[in-house]
Protein backbone atom coordinates (compact mmCIF):
# COMPACT_ATOMS: atom_id res chain seq x y z
CA UNK A 1 0.00 0.00 0.00
CA UNK A 2 2.93 2.78 0.66
CA UNK A 3 4.66 1.37 -2.26
CA UNK A 4 1.39 2.18 -4.08
CA UNK A 5 1.00 5.96 -2.53
CA UNK A 6 4.32 6.76 -3.39
CA UNK A 7 4.13 5.77 -6.94
CA UNK A 8 0.80 7.65 -7.43
CA UNK A 9 2.65 10.51 -5.74
CA UNK A 10 5.79 10.45 -8.50
CA UNK A 11 3.52 10.26 -11.10
CA UNK A 12 1.51 12.87 -10.10
CA UNK A 13 4.75 15.06 -9.70
CA UNK A 14 5.73 14.40 -12.80
CA UNK A 15 2.34 14.90 -14.39
CA UNK A 16 2.37 18.24 -12.58
CA UNK A 17 6.00 19.57 -13.92
CA UNK A 18 5.46 18.39 -17.25
CA UNK A 19 2.03 19.85 -17.82
CA UNK A 20 1.84 21.82 -21.15
CA UNK A 21 2.20 25.31 -21.20
CA UNK A 22 -0.07 27.50 -23.78
CA UNK A 23 2.37 27.74 -26.46
CA UNK A 24 2.62 24.13 -27.62
CA UNK A 25 -1.45 24.45 -27.63
CA UNK A 26 -2.01 27.62 -29.68
CA UNK A 27 0.47 25.83 -32.26
CA UNK A 28 -1.56 22.08 -32.29
CA UNK A 29 -4.70 24.24 -32.19
CA UNK A 30 -4.13 26.41 -35.46
CA UNK A 31 -2.89 23.35 -37.01
CA UNK A 32 -6.03 21.77 -36.21
CA UNK A 33 -8.21 24.96 -37.39
CA UNK A 34 -6.22 25.21 -40.84
CA UNK A 35 -7.25 20.96 -41.31
CA UNK A 36 -10.29 21.89 -40.48
CA UNK A 37 -11.09 24.78 -43.03
CA UNK A 38 -10.72 22.36 -46.25
CA UNK A 39 -13.24 20.44 -45.04
CA UNK A 40 -15.45 23.48 -44.15
CA UNK A 41 -15.05 24.87 -47.70
CA UNK A 42 -16.07 21.88 -49.63
CA UNK A 43 -19.45 21.54 -47.48
CA UNK A 44 -20.15 24.80 -48.47
CA UNK A 45 -20.30 26.18 -44.59
CA UNK A 46 -19.12 29.33 -45.38
CA UNK A 47 -19.83 30.67 -41.60
CA UNK A 48 -17.43 27.58 -40.66
CA UNK A 49 -14.56 28.59 -42.61
CA UNK A 50 -14.89 32.15 -41.42
CA UNK A 51 -14.66 31.28 -38.13
CA UNK A 52 -11.98 29.18 -38.39
CA UNK A 53 -10.04 31.80 -39.99
CA UNK A 54 -11.05 34.50 -37.08
CA UNK A 55 -10.44 31.69 -34.55
CA UNK A 56 -6.81 31.21 -36.01
CA UNK A 57 -5.76 34.91 -35.25
CA UNK A 58 -7.04 35.19 -31.60
CA UNK A 59 -5.65 33.73 -28.51
CA UNK A 60 -7.49 30.80 -26.66
CA UNK A 61 -8.65 30.58 -23.23
CA UNK A 62 -6.05 28.34 -21.53
CA UNK A 63 -7.39 26.05 -18.41
CA UNK A 64 -4.72 24.54 -15.88
CA UNK A 65 -5.73 21.69 -13.90
CA UNK A 66 -2.52 21.43 -12.53
CA UNK A 67 -2.00 17.59 -13.72
CA UNK A 68 -3.23 17.74 -16.79
CA UNK A 69 -4.75 21.43 -18.87
CA UNK A 70 -6.98 22.50 -21.54
CA UNK A 71 -7.09 24.84 -24.24
CA UNK A 72 -9.86 26.38 -26.16
CA UNK A 73 -9.61 28.17 -29.33
CA UNK A 74 -10.86 31.54 -29.47
CA UNK A 75 -12.72 30.53 -26.13
CA UNK A 76 -14.58 28.09 -23.64
CA UNK A 77 -17.87 29.38 -24.42
CA UNK A 78 -17.73 28.83 -27.77
CA UNK A 79 -14.34 26.64 -29.20
CA UNK A 80 -13.52 25.83 -32.33
CA UNK A 81 -11.05 23.56 -31.63
CA UNK A 82 -10.56 21.79 -27.84
CA UNK A 83 -7.51 20.53 -27.00
CA UNK A 84 -6.45 18.58 -24.13
CA UNK A 85 -2.58 17.93 -22.61
CA UNK A 86 -0.49 16.23 -20.11
CA UNK A 87 2.82 14.79 -19.24
CA UNK A 88 3.73 17.82 -22.44
CA UNK A 89 1.42 15.71 -24.96
CA UNK A 90 -1.75 18.03 -26.37
CA UNK A 91 -4.57 16.36 -28.43
CA UNK A 92 -6.48 18.76 -30.17
CA UNK A 93 -10.08 17.86 -32.24
CA UNK A 94 -12.37 20.25 -34.18
CA UNK A 95 -15.38 21.35 -32.43
CA UNK A 96 -18.91 20.34 -34.75
CA UNK A 97 -21.05 23.21 -34.85
CA UNK A 98 -24.98 23.32 -36.10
Amino acid sequence: MLRFLLLLVVVAGAAYFTNPKPGAYEAKARETLQAAAPQDLENLDIGGAIGNSAAQLIEGEYENFYLASRYSAPSAQQPRAQCYGAFTLVSCNAVARN
